[in-house]
């Protein structure tokens, strides 16, 4: 379904993202559409303490940090899912010292997990950016000290028990300062083989090879007696030169490993072409190929945004998944102009041909991509009307996150099929009350023809217990809830952001975790050492879900989430309403509205345009059985319509078309 963004904003950044400019192209449409949670009181109130971030989604809190950063673009892997059964999950943790950050660990088995809200990291010293994998029983972790190496720490899974080694970098000169600093890893293994990227020194002047943030590889070979890893020499990632490549970025990479096959998804320059660097002999040898390029500098066109994620086949085949963003990157400078709105995920494997840029800049425009045969996501339409609604919240109402709007992709191969996990930018009013940001949620897509083609997608992150409507004037029949308590509960939703998945399927069961935060948005401030990061901080929760993953399409399916069928606020999680039908369809005067009700009571019958505005509403009674409706619509202006049938206990919607 082609979808319709009703506001865009332009938003201007140098390399560091600091200056910020403002053109609306469209006016602000607001939709009257909210998020209402009713869960743990069958009153309906709304809960006591809305400053908090509810806890009541349907899945598990394995964790906790005040450091809401976890990645710059690609989440690394966070998630080691055990052939028992059992799960490692590994985030950003700190509390209110900035001095505690590190490593956070939970260890799930039996159906639960080991810790409750566990915030303490695993190293004996402050780290950052922790990526996982594991080798038989053994967790092995990698983080940066932010100073002059890594840190490797190695636990049997589950026992709490780490032992630490550092793995620094070449030393690097710039003028009377050296560094070994390695930064922001991402790894992976393959038996007893470790592979694992980084990014030399950030500061500037530091270069390796004249590449300045130089990405590196690291082959290892664990000893499990030992609990040690025997590294080989780095390489650059691509084996590029300072005469190709300037810098790298931050997280502009993914990594995945599977039997001998090693793959790494790459932006080496700033909105440049995106590699595919990949190795058939565990990581000995490797071949660079171009899997997307980028458009000329000066073109207005849909560029990568650098964040990716990898999965390898049991076939050997490498698939990618990449975000985007609309931009205009300046042949001159590092400076780009952006549209934080416009933006998509797309899907890409070896089997396909490479995107290439042919002299028009359309050539990434999502229908394009379709036409030529590749899958693309849009921002999900959440209430079903064919469009995207926003709010003009200004350049602040799209939460900072240097991607685009759909993005930080988790991509899954096994079985022959894809399975891709990724943050989307919701519509409104999902809209943090507080710093007028638009939330995000946590989403999910499988394919089961190994990539060929994609389902139905998941709203992973939908709590069910929170009613999605789309007007107030339709929710619901039950006046205890007043619109007060409405708005109270608006504020109290959150943020889903930052998901990370495990590379594999156990037992049929997909496992991922993602950090859910009050304010949207990354806001965290690096205080001095021995003070509290901001008075006025909060605590973030990291979630996890572990659910079988041919659910996904199934599971919180989002063409139906927007109706309502999964549950109201009685706690009844089936559709009452069926069978929906209108005839005739396109109409001039009259409408019949036929369904079936499984129970006899009143409902709300509703109207409402393409803009969200309900234009006729009336309350009918209705049986159990079949039911039919006549409405009067000679009054309508020509075009598209919705009409909408709700009860306490269902509901139902249709498209309807007026002549």
């Amino acid at each position: 379904m082609k979808k319709t963004l009703l506001f865009l904003s332009i938003v201007a950044f140098t390399f560091t993202l600091s200056a910020q400019n403002r053109v609306n192209n469209q006016p602000g449409v607001v939709r009257s559409a909210s998020k209402m949670n009713l869960t743990g009181n069958e009153t309906g109130a709304a809960p006591a303490n809305v400053a908090s971030p509810l806890r009541t989604l349907n899945h598990n809190f394995m964790g906790s940090t005040y450091y809401d950063v976890q990645t710059n673009g690609s989440m690394s892997n966070r998630v080691n899912a055990h052939s028992d059964g059992s799960i490692s999950a590994i985030w950003t943790a700190m509390t209110l010292n900035i001095n505690s950050r590190g490593t956070g660990y939970n260890y799930y088995e039996n159906g639960q997990w080991a810790s409750t809200l566990p915030s303490a990291r695993i190293e004996d010293v402050r780290t950052g950016w922790g990526t996982t994998t594991s080798v038989g029983d053994f967790d092995i972790v990698a983080s940066h000290n932010g100073s002059d190496a890594l840190v490797i720490s190695v636990s049997q899974k589950g026992s709490g028990e780490w032992t630490y080694s550092q793995l620094k970098g070449p030393q690097l000169v710039n003028g009377s300062q050296t560094s070994t600093c390695l930064l922001w890893p991402s790894i992976a293994s393959s038996g007893n083989t470790i592979h694992l990227l980084a990014v030399t020194e950030a500061d500037e002047g530091f270069l390796y090879q004249g590449i300045q943030n130089c990405l590196l590889y690291y082959r290892g070979t664990f000893d499990p007696s030992t609990k040690s890893i025997t590294w080989s020499a780095p390489r650059i990632v691509g084996d590029f030169t300072s005469q190709e490549v300037s810098r790298f970025g931050g997280d502009d990479y993914s990594i995945a490993a599977k039997g001998d096959v090693v793959a790494v998804a790459v932006q080496p320059s700033f909105r440049g072409d995106s590699y595919l660097w990949k190795s058939t002999d565990n990581g000995v040898n490797f071949t660079r190929t171009v899997f997307c390029e980028a458009a000329a500098p000066g073109d207005t066109a849909y560029f990568d945004e650098g964040s990716y994620s990898v999965a390898i086949g049991d076939d050997g085949l490498v698939h990618i998944a990449g975000g985007t963003w609309m931009s205009i990157t300046r042949a001159t400078s590092d400076t780009i102009t952006f549209w934080p709105g416009m933006g998509y995920l797309y899907y890409w494997n070896e089997s396909m041909e490479p995107i290439k840029y042919d002299g028009d800049q359309s050539f990434k425009d999502p229908e394009v991509m379709r036409e030529n045969g590749y899958t693309v996501v849009e921002r999900v339409d959440l209430d079903g009307d064919g469009k995207i609604t926003a709010v003009d919240y200004g350049i602040d109402g799209y939460p900072s996150y240097g991607v685009g709007p759909i993005s930080m992709p988790q991509i899954v191969a096994q079985d022959g099929k894809v399975y891709i996990v990724f943050a989307n930018l919701l519509e409104s009013l999902f809209v943090d009350a507080q710093s007028s940001k638009f939330y995000r949620g946590i989403f999910g897509v499988k394919s089961t023809d190994n990539g060929q083609n994609f389902g139905d997608i998941s709203w992973l992150s939908y709590n069910k217990d929170v009613y999605y409507i789309n007007s107030f004037e339709l929710f619901p029949l039950d006046t205890t809830v007043t619109l007060g308590q409405l708005m109270n509960c608006l504020e109290s939703w959150s943020e889903n952001v930052y998901p990370s998945v495990a590379p594999n399927i156990v037992n049929g069961n997909i496992a991922m975790v993602w950090l859910n935060d009050a304010v949207a948005g990354s806001d965290i401030k690096e205080a001095p050492s021995t003070q509290p990061v901001s008075s006025s901080d909060h605590e973030n929760y990291i979630y996890a879900l572990i659910m079988n993953a041919d659910s996904i399409g199934i599971y919180n399916n989002t063409n139906e989430v927007w109706q309502g069928l999964w549950i109201d606020h009685t706690g009844i999680s089936n559709n009452v309403i069926s069978g929906m039908k209108l005839y005739p369809n396109p109409a001039t005067n009259n409408v019949n509205v036929m369904f079936y009700s499984e129970d006899t009571e009143n409902a709300v019958v509703s109207v409402m345009n393409l803009m969200g505005q309900t234009v006729y509403s009336t309350v009918e009674g209705i049986s159990e059985g079949y039911n039919k409706i006549q409405l009067n619509v000679n009054n309508l202006p020509a075009g598209v319509y919705m009409v909408n049938i709700r009860t306490n206990r269902g509901t139902s919607t249709q498209k309807l078309i007026v002549k």
